[in-house]
């Protein structure tokens, strides 16, 4: 009786609050879900709606257009890479390590959300058409902060910065790449081969990371 009490005890604008939370977070996980596999273009609000039983006028309650559905979704994805690079940074590493780790880190985030994968792909297709305002240019906030910490490696503040930029971007390319590819993959090799291949994944990608910071100490 005394946790029911407890309970009974919230308010109505406290219930309703929680409420509304609840939807909002259940609204950005079916929308990433029709981004990932419709893209901007493709997905509509009444379709990212009726993947919760809600009508379009429930959602816009929520987000008043589309493009700020999508916004919030970006911004989720940018925060979320971002953490994943620093988790896996040690503080008492040198500069090369800590870049190391911070690309494991991506790979890892990657793998544990491919939704966020095929979002991001897809915004690099259709923002050739999309002409998103800079405070919503997510992707490149990320990619700066890949590029700064590679910066801090010894030698590669001499490189200029496309040098930086190609190198980095290669490596996040490879980890997408190959994220969103599993499926076919598995098609054509098998499961078992596949299975093999994703456990080789993260030492190539060692190796990669390596021979670029190896390349900066001798340059």
């Amino acid at each position: 009786m005394a946790f029911s009490a407890e309970r009974s005890a919230q308010s109505p604008i406290e219930g309703f609050m929680e409420q509304t939370d609840d939807t909002r977070e259940r609204l950005l996980a079916a929308a990433l879900n029709q981004f990932a596999d419709r893209g901007f273009y493709g997905a509509s609000i009444a379709q990212i709606a009726g993947e919760l039983g809600l009508t379009k006028q429930a959602l816009l309650y929520y987000f008043k257009r589309k493009e700020d559905l999508y916004a919030e979704v970006l911004r989720r994805i940018s925060d979320r890479l971002l953490e994943a690079m620093h988790s896996g940074v040690g503080q008492d590493d040198n500069p090369g390590m800590q870049f190391e780790g911070m690309m494991l880190g991506i790979y890892n985030e990657a793998q544990a959300r491919p939704l966020d994968t095929r979002v991001l792909l897809r915004e690099l297709l259709d923002n050739q058409r999309r002409n998103a305002p800079e405070d919503q240019w997510y992707l490149k906030t990320f990619l700066d902060a890949v590029v700064a910490q590679l910066n801090k490696v010894e030698g590669m503040d001499e490189l200029p910065f496309e040098r930086k930029f190609a190198s980095v971007y290669q490596m996040l390319s490879a980890i997408e790449y190959f994220t969103v590819s599993g499926q076919t993959l598995t098609r054509m090799y098998g499961k078992d081969t596949f299975a093999r291949i994703t456990e080789a994944y993260p030492e190539a990608l060692r190796e990669q990371v390596r021979r670029l910071i190896d390349g900066a100490g001798k340059s």
